[in-house]
């Protein structure tokens, strides 16, 4: 890809993630589509909304008849209302967006940007360094994603994109992003042999994941909390595996036969397990100390382990991210017995 082209798509990517800090809606760069007077690709979601812009990356608009004659070329190839991606838009250049009906993002978060019925407005964030404007986020929820895939399953490190997508619960691009993204940040490197992928360092970049996962992902996965009449419920529940698997203390709890759980954490495949509600009579309750997760990637046995827990390493970062001291004692002990290199 030639240099100019990639400095585009690195912008558009930077634009989208600080749109999608501004206003916690999803905006991610996509595949860049093959047409004239376009640079790069994002893709938005607004309510149940999803679609997809083609976008103008300018360096420095900072006049209106700069914005006007960025934006003509656009108008002119197909009548497609124009997107544009620029170092930084002033409230006044906001403002000229709304009058122009030119949709436009900046590395800081400005937006403006109509679709449909929805409107969404971002102005005022101050000018960010260039430097801090790339890629916050080797870290998008898909990269953690990815990355879980395959520190679960290293052997889909010498496997194709499709099985790593599978895995991962993403699309192919996606995957193709997210390996991009982790050979750029050299957390994995191709392996001179041409037999797949390589870890540059699987320790840190556990710890690294695990910092990330209660922040960037674990809340988003959230589908409800519940409270039951009986504390050990969950030992008789039935196992339901690729659909329904404990995590975090139960997890644990059944792996050391060290922990009494306080807060029991399952992650499902796709919705709250009907069995498990009406067998332990589960009540739904915002505080209650049961919760269901959307599992982060494809639910599925592990070798050696109980057919009802997830991977150690989901189990693991629960436990950490619960800052209780006898859960970070437990978490240890899983480390040692399963996460070891």
């Amino acid at each position: 890809m030639p240099p100019a082209d990639q400095h585009f798509e690195e912008l558009a990517e930077a634009a989208a993630a600080a749109f999608s800090e501004a206003t916690g809606l999803v905006a991610r760069r996509v595949g860049t589509p093959k047409r004239r007077n376009s640079d790069a690709a994002i893709e938005f979601r607004i309510g149940g909304t999803r679609f997809k812009r083609s976008v103008q990356v300018r360096e420095n608009i900072d006049r209106v008849s700069t914005l006007a004659a960025a934006s003509a070329p656009i108008i002119r190839d197909g009548g497609k209302k124009p997107t544009l991606v620029t170092a930084h838009l002033s409230p006044d250049m906001i403002r000229a967006c709304r009058d122009l009906g030119v949709d436009a993002l900046d590395l800081a978060g400005n937006a403006s940007l109509i679709e449909g019925d929805s409107v969404v407005i971002v102005s005022g964030r101050p000018r960010v360094a260039r430097s801090k404007a790339r890629r916050p986020a080797t870290w998008t929820r898909s990269t953690l994603r990815v990355t879980l895939a395959l520190l679960i399953a290293p052997a889909l490190l010498e496997r194709g994109y499709r099985e790593i997508a599978k895995s991962a619960g993403v699309s192919h691009g996606t995957v193709q992003n997210a390996v991009r993204a982790l050979i750029d940040h050299r957390e994995v490197f191709e392996r001179p042999d041409g037999r797949g992928l390589q870890f540059a360092d699987k320790e840190r970049l556990v710890d690294e994941w695990v910092t990330l996962y209660p922040r960037q992902l674990r809340e988003s996965l959230l589908l409800g909390r519940y409270r039951a009449d009986s504390a050990d419920w969950w030992r008789d529940a039935p196992d339901l595996p690729g659909q329904c698997q404990f995590g975090g203390e139960p997890a644990a709890a059944i792996l050391t036969q060290y922990l009494k759980p306080a807060t029991i954490t399952a992650y499902c495949a796709d919705a709250v397990p009907r069995e498990w509600i009406m067998k332990a009579r589960l009540r739904p309750d915002p505080a209650g100390n049961i919760e269901f997760l959307r599992a982060p990637v494809a639910l599925a046995p592990v070798d050696g382990l109980p057919p009802n827990v997830v991977a150690p390493l989901i189990v693991y970062a629960d436990l950490v991210a619960s800052g209780d001291p006898r859960n970070l004692e437990t978490a240890r002990m899983l480390r040692e017995r399963y996460l070891a290199a």
